[in-house]
């Protein structure tokens, strides 16, 4: 990223014309150059004196008369050369119609009352002191609290679970490096590529650092931008967010409905993103940083608890060796692009269809057709375990396959009996949205 693109769209970060994704870059790019910093040093003081020093009563016409001096200072500005800064360059001209803005916001508070103000302003204080946060923050570690499954994904939530703790650590840098773990489950990122390592599953994966291995709960990786992230958010998915102070705090609001298909509610609830949900976090009014986050699932009615932000930690040292995985004895680490399938079974055309040739291969032990369907499987240390328990098992029914939530594939239900004698019932996670279109298992079993 250039240093002419930074300083064009900086002026962008105090109001909602970039997403979240533009604004890290941006920000990115400051932290490392000492010219940029500076400037954005220069629009933070002077967002700030705007908004601290502006005490007028004027006309209804005033927004038009300012916007009209920009619009003539500006074609000044084309004929002067030579100047340090250009005061109205875009960057500066879009400071000065936050001025504008916050006149005209002066003179309709008469009429509107402070409430109708009280959240914009409050937002727009947050950001500013986020921006500030985030130049200044070299590393953050969290301890939080998720209602989850031990072993099972970073963003899966049990409703009816206990609470099970989960670490965050990451260092900002150039790469940025990053590392989630909870009982059974550590997902890292070295700054290179993202590691994944499932305990009970035997199996690590290795992906790009664009690998999808943790969802909502990226939210937390850079808490100086929670506010635009989920601003980007609320106007993606009509969700409602509020921001208002207290003597010590700025707290964020955001009502959320459930994202995906629940014609059948097997997902719902299941995770954040896929549930009624109310989250709230908490800044520092000083310093803009996170101080703490909970978040509210509405079920049966009811709101429960399932997460909470229970201790961050800021600027700490944080050694390099936190964000490698060591593997247990038996257990190698894998890449994604190695398994991606090129081919399939040309009998099957469906998930249902899948289903019945992945139990009657596992009914025959005939483990090749099995690795055809799910190559992860024979990179598993527990293989010996799945042998022993899928091996020669009697099948007794399989359903119609449905969707549910933002699962991208379709679920199987199904009833097995095992050789063991005991009966099974579970839903078949299958999807094909590969390349190839092949159809392939990805869990449920």
């Amino acid at each position: 990223m250039h240093c002419s693109y930074v300083k064009e769209r900086m002026a962008d970060l105090f109001d909602e014309t970039i997403s979240g994704q533009q604004q890290d870059e941006i920000l990115q790019h400051a932290s490392q150059c000492s010219i940029c910093a500076k400037e954005l040093d220069s629009l933070n003081n002077a967002a700030k004196a705007l908004s601290a020093g502006i005490k007028i009563k004027s006309s209804e016409s005033l927004k038009q008369n300012v916007m009209k001096k920009i619009h003539e200072n500006s074609e000044t500005t084309k004929l002067i050369k030579g100047r340090i800064r250009n005061l109205f360059s875009p960057t500066w001209q879009k400071i000065a119609g936050l001025a504008a803005a916050l006149l005209v916001a002066f003179i309709l508070l008469p009429i509107f009352g402070v409430r109708f103000f009280d959240s914009n302003a409050s937002a727009r204080s947050l950001l500013g002191k986020s921006i500030e946060a985030l130049a200044g923050i070299k590393s953050v570690f969290m301890k939080i609290e998720v209602r989850s499954v031990p072993g099972d994904n970073l963003d899966l939530i049990d409703t009816k679970g206990d609470f099970i703790s989960y670490k965050l650590w990451k260092v900002f840098g150039n790469p940025d490096k990053w590392k989630i773990e909870k009982p059974g489950l550590t997902v890292a990122m070295d700054g290179r590529k993202q590691y994944k390592y499932m305990e009970k599953a035997g199996l690590g994966y290795v992906g790009s650092v664009e690998a999808g291995f943790v969802d909502w709960l990226r939210i937390f990786l850079t808490p100086a931008q929670i506010l635009q992230t989920e601003k980007d958010y609320a106007r993606e998915h009509k969700a409602r967010y509020k921001v208002y102070n207290t003597s010590d705090e700025t707290i964020l609001t955001v009502n959320a409905k459930a994202l995906g298909d629940f014609k059948n509610t097997y997902l719902l609830n299941s995770s954040v993103a896929e549930s009624d949900n109310r989250r709230v976090y908490h800044f520092d009014s000083e310093t803009g940083r996170l101080k703490s986050a909970e978040v509210f699932i509405t079920e049966a009615g009811k709101e429960v608890q399932v997460l909470k932000v229970t201790d961050i930690q800021y600027d700490n040292e944080i050694a390099d060796t936190t964000f490698s995985v060591l593997l247990p004895t038996g257990v190698k680490w894998f890449e994604l692009a190695n398994i991606e399938p090129t081919s399939g079974n040309p009998k099957i055309t469906g998930a249902g269809e899948l289903a019945r040739v992945f139990f009657n291969a596992c009914s025959r032990q005939d483990w090749a057709a099995v690795f055809q369907l799910d190559p992860t499987l024979q990179q598993s240390a527990k293989l010996a375990d799945f042998k022993a328990l899928m091996g020669g098992l009697q099948v007794i029914s399989i359903g119609k396959p449905f969707k549910s939530g933002l699962y991208p594939g379709r679920f199987v239900p199904y009833t097995v009996k095992y050789k063991s004698g005991e009966v099974h019932s579970e839903n078949l996670a299958v999807r094909n949205d590969n390349k190839a279109r092949v159809w392939t298992l990805d869990g449920g079993f």
